[in-house]
């Protein structure tokens, strides 16, 4: 990977050249080079044992300027649709540095987005993979922040150099690091060798959570599944315990459901799944979690809700389901819900239990009077 310094059209970095003063400058007889490849090492193995992303940026917030004799370490992610660096990665992060930088710039840096389709001078960073020196935080900032603003946090964190380190990994961008120096000695192999182990440790872990988030959601409608919504009613019991609150929980069911896949096809039967699934999800809002429990079954998790307010919820969707044109495509009839209710603490006082509880009266509403759709019992 080339290095180069854009902004002050000076010469291409040489990591090994004898003009590099950062490197083999002497202190109690251990180079600084050697310090910094030391610290290095031991912050890597850290990055790379870290569980969550959370956990990964906090330790390289709280070792990395150290290692890099820098005074602020500001890590962004790419978005998916790759437009944005978005600073939300720190979210959650407490870091005496990051705060002092935001303090500086009087923003809150988490939340800031830059745009690499206008800003063309960050997609070109991106896309050739070189590590840049600049002289301040223009070519990150402008369009961003006023001129202002951001140079008067550059004042106050004493600026000097500002290091744009690509994070790529297989060719493919992740994001990007921004270092700030307040000296001009910069070694741009450490800064290399430090962005080279966060993309793949972060590479990593975000594929690793990606697999369990798809884990936790239902293949067919791609809603959260059994398994998420299990582990989400046992947080929201423990919440609601803990602070006196109610919570309910509504299971639907599809009527005959079995018939209909007979009569009309395993495809429209899917899709009619779906549908469902999809007007049930945009019609509730967090905390508020609707998932497929298994085959026809769906439930509906409403955390500080009572019973009262959980039959009204439960009319609504059920008016709105019963508008869905894909009841009826292809000469099919209406289809109708069963529809059962159970309430925490009420009906049962355990995870496990609320929902067997419910799952037994949408049995027993099954078996005796269905829900027709549009009308909750």
């Amino acid at each position: 990977m080339a290095r180069k310094s854009v902004e002050s059209d000076t010469n291409i970095v040489e990591l090994n050249g004898a003009g590099a003063p950062n490197s083999e400058r002497e202190e109690g007889g251990i180079s600084e080079r050697a310090r910094q490849l030391h610290g290095l090492s031991v912050l890597s193995l850290f990055l790379h044992s870290t569980a969550t992303v959370q956990e990964m940026m906090s330790t390289l917030l709280e070792h990395a300027p150290t290692v890099t004799s820098s005074v602020l370490v500001y890590p962004l992610l790419l978005d998916r649709k790759r437009q944005l660096l978005k600073g939300s990665i720190l979210e959650g992060c407490t870091d005496s540095v990051l705060e002092r930088a935001m303090d500086a710039f009087q923003e809150d840096l988490t939340s800031l987005e830059y745009s690499i389709l206008d800003n063309h001078a960050l997609h070109e960073l991106l896309e050739e993979g070189e590590v840049t020196l600049h002289d301040g935080f223009g070519i990150l900032m402008d369009g961003v922040l006023p001129e202002e603003q951001w140079k008067a946090g550059e004042r106050e964190l004493n600026v000097r150099k500002l290091a744009m380190v690509p994070m790529v990994v297989e060719n493919e961008p992740l994001g990007m690091v921004a270092l700030a120096f307040d000296h001009d000695e910069i070694n741009v192999e450490v800064l290399e060798l430090l962005v080279g182990h966060l993309t793949l440790a972060l590479r990593d872990l975000l594929v690793r959570d990606e697999v369990v988030r798809f884990s936790d959601t239902d293949s067919l409608t791609w809603i959260p599944n059994g398994r998420y919504l299990k582990r989400a009613l046992e947080d929201e019991i423990a919440r609601s315990g803990r602070y006196g609150r109610g919570l309910a929980l509504v299971a639907l069911d599809i009527d005959n459901f079995g018939k209909f896949n007979a009569n009309y096809g395993q495809s429209l039967g899917d899709r009619l799944l779906r549908t469902i699934a999809t007007t049930l999800a945009e019609a509730v809002s967090p905390p508020e979690l609707v998932a497929r429990l298994q085959d026809d079954e769906f439930v509906v998790l409403l955390p500080e809700t009572n019973r009262a307010t959980a039959v009204t919820i439960t009319t609504r969707l059920l008016s709105t389901l019963a508008q869905v044109s894909a009841f009826s495509e292809e000469g099919a009839p209406p289809v109708t819900l069963s529809v059962a209710i159970a309430c925490f603490p009420e009906d049962a006082d355990t995870p496990r239990s609320l929902l067997k509880r419910v799952l037994s009266d949408l049995a027993d509403q099954k078996a005796d009077l269905p829900a027709v759709a549009g009308q909750a019992q």
